[in-house]
């Protein structure tokens, strides 16, 4: 008859699934809900089975939940390829997996898996807070496979948590090494999937009634940037300019045809030098503070003054340009002025009066201007997040029936009718103001950030910045930034600043914020951002400044060699170096007891050789038995007793004097 297979011991069987429960948790937004709660369920019916000894479901039963869940999967996305879908479907077979995982192989397989379902996770967002997550789930992976390896004991459990600790701590220095020497892509440490980055791209090329307001909600980090000199701007000055717009369609704008690069540069100011941290948002755009009067490397500046980049930003990309605030071109491109003057396709007669009524006393652009402006403020307009829907007619209605926008209404409405008014105008996107870390002195930009404004040209000044939600709701624009400081309204009300004293649990709980929000930006900084630039940066400081790839190579390989062969000598390191205090206890029994005239033979066990010298020693002869005892407990018993009895018996062993005749107490042969 054929053997029964081993059944799994309930510990390594709860530990495995717990560890694949916590694992999956990350995954709970990627992939649809009902998979999750499958296997979730899955694990428990896994529990309740052992425990009742029952059978695992049969065949015909898991055919039918697999076709079902698979089923479920593509009718859920439309498909079964995409990270998404293939990860939904991945955790459906796991769930058939659970259910009938009866013998030892079972719950290996189950075990390596849970490893795959961490590194999953990890695809989709490497947050420090998530590696340090990932890190506990590897290490109960771990000392769950150790405690099924190593047998139920007492104590077992914490031993074999620690050796799991001990052995990924063995691993760390290796690991450590070949991410310092391996040679780096461009890239740096980031291995996350396509959708992972671009799932939240931010400002785009165009612009539309609700593109903008659409991010307000968004709390996604855009950038981050440091001021080397010390100089930050203050609220009002603080716009990170992205893209020029000159198209416009009313109150749909985009870039247009491209134009020619303008008569040189003229910029003007103190220049402010940022060092700035770009998060992946898959398009080309790279911010910079009005007005960037450099390139970085890899960029360009493009008509309109704002920076481009020569390859989509699919990673985080780390760069240092200054800006000056002041723009001084006295002239522009022919073709620069056509398409900032021209119009819409169509344009209401109700439009062009209300530009002309502003020229008709107007004796400058810069009064045109003005007079706009107190338009906006004077006529009941209202700044709103959600203004609704506009028709085909937008302009009009936004300017003469309904009056509410966000901020891409006011810049495209201002914009179009300073081109109505003659003057050449086009739109900036980008972002407006940040959030000031006061513990790691740097500012935060986040998708509620995003801004758009205009830009007017006028003879003799050149392009002039206009905000026209300032008219609307100048609150909006002087909380971006908080006096000087750098907090934000809501990081002010949050603090309790506002309201005249803060409580001491609040100040506390925002500084552990902000700190754990800078320990964030050093590990993408440091970390999950290091490249081949930052490589060759630190090789250069330890005397390697021209080591190519195929050298880097051969030193990860002279790293290995040298962490394995530091591993074999610890390995073949005298045993005795490396006992338990069980272990060095007895040899020092022996040998005190070797030393009276009774030596242990080398195949002798603990409990005849304590009888023999018992034998030698009448008047101790309790004390060894139970020495002997306690020590084959601890190394053989299934019940072994605690090694504090065993030492604290050795400890109280007393002197012994040399037996009166050796010879007779030679080991039996």
């Amino acid at each position: 008859m054929n053997a029964k297979p081993a059944r799994v011991r309930i510990v390594p069987l709860a530990g495995v699934s717990l560890a694949l429960a916590l694992a999956a948790l990350p995954l709970a937004g990627k992939v649809v809900g009902w998979v999750i709660a499958g296997l979730f369920a899955a694990l428990v019916t896994r529990l309740v089975l052992h425990h009742r000894s029952a059978k695992s479901p049969s065949v015909f039963l898991k055919l039918v939940l697999l076709a079902a869940g698979v089923g479920g999967v593509a009718a859920s996305f439309g498909t079964l390829f995409g990270p998404e879908a293939g990860l939904s479907a991945l955790l459906v077979l796991v769930a058939l997996k659970v259910l009938e995982s009866e013998s030892p192989r079972d719950l290996q397989v189950l075990a390596l898996v849970g490893y795959f379902l961490c590194l999953c996770g990890l695809f989709f967002s490497q947050e420090l807070l998530l590696w340090i997550y990932v890190a506990s789930i590897v290490v109960l992976l771990t000392a769950t496979l150790v405690l099924f390896h190593r047998g139920a004991e007492r104590g077992s459990v914490w031993r074999s948590v620690r050796l799991a600790g001990t052995l990924v701590a063995q691993a760390l220095p290796l690991a450590v090494l070949l991410f310092l020497i391996f040679p780096r892509s461009s890239g740096g440490f980031r291995f996350q999937f396509g959708k992972a980055i671009l799932g939240n791209q931010g400002i785009s090329d165009r612009l539309e009634p609700g593109s903008v307001a659409g991010l307000a909600q968004s709390d996604t980090v855009v950038l981050r940037a440091e001021f080397p000199d010390g100089t930050i701007p203050s609220a009002e000055d603080m716009y990170w300019r992205g893209a020029v717009l000159w198209y416009s369609g009313g109150m749909s704008w985009s870039r247009g045809p491209r134009l020619s690069q303008e008569f040189g540069r003229q910029l003007s100011g103190p220049a402010i030098k940022q060092r700035i941290s770009l998060q992946p948002h898959g398009e080309r755009w790279v911010f910079a503070l009005d007005r960037p009067s450099e390139e970085p490397p890899r960029t360009t500046i493009q008509p309109g003054g704002f920076l481009q980049s020569d390859r989509p930003i699919s990673n985080a990309f780390h760069y240092t340009v200054s800006s000056r605030p002041e723009n001084r071109e006295v002239r522009l491109p022919l073709d620069h002025t056509e398409a900032a003057l021209a119009l819409p396709p169509t344009i209401s007669t109700a439009v062009r009066a209300l530009a002309a009524s502003w020229t008709a006393n107007a004796t400058s652009g810069r009064e045109i201007v003005n007079a706009a402006l107190r338009h906006f403020r004077t006529e009941r307009f209202t700044y709103t997040l959600d203004p609704g829907t506009y028709g085909e007619d937008a302009l009009d209605e936004f300017l003469f029936t309904r009056r509410a926008g966000f901020c891409e209404h006011y810049a495209a409405a201002f914009a179009t009718l300073m081109r109505a008014a003659g003057l050449p105008a086009r739109i900036v996107v980008g972002y407006h103001g940040g959030q000031y870390n006061a513990v790691g002195h740097y500012i935060t930009v986040r998708q509620y950030h995003a801004h758009a404004w205009c830009e007017v040209f006028l003879q003799g000044t050149g392009w002039l910045r206009v905000d026209p939600t300032d008219a609307i709701a100048p609150e909006r624009v002087s909380s971006a930034l908080s006096a000087g400081r750098g907090y934000s309204a809501d990081e002010r009300r949050f603090a309790g600043d506002a309201g005249g004293g803060a409580s001491w649990g609040r100040l506390a709980r925002a500084q552990i914020i902000l700190a754990w929000d800078s320990i964030n930006y050093r590990w993408d900084l440091h970390v999950q951002s290091y490249n081949d630039e930052q490589q060759r940066t630190w090789l250069a400081v330890l005397g390697f400044p021209h080591i190519s790839g195929r050298g880097l190579l051969l030193w990860s390989g002279v790293g290995i060699v040298i962490c394995l062969a530091l591993t074999a000598l610890w390995s073949r390191w005298p045993v005795g170096a490396r006992r338990d205090p069980a272990t060095r206890d007895y040899e020092r029994l022996c040998r005190r007891l070797a030393a009276a005239g009774v030596a242990r033979a080398s195949w002798e066990g603990p409990i005849a050789f304590t009888q023999r010298a018992a034998q030698a020693f009448p008047t101790h002869a309790v004390f060894l038995r139970r020495c002997g005892e306690l020590y084959a407990h601890l190394r053989y018993g299934r019940n072994p007793r605690s090694v504090r009895d065993f030492t604290d018996a050795i400890r109280d062993f007393p002197r012994l004097s040399p037996v009166a005749s050796p010879a007779s107490m030679s080991v039996p042969r």
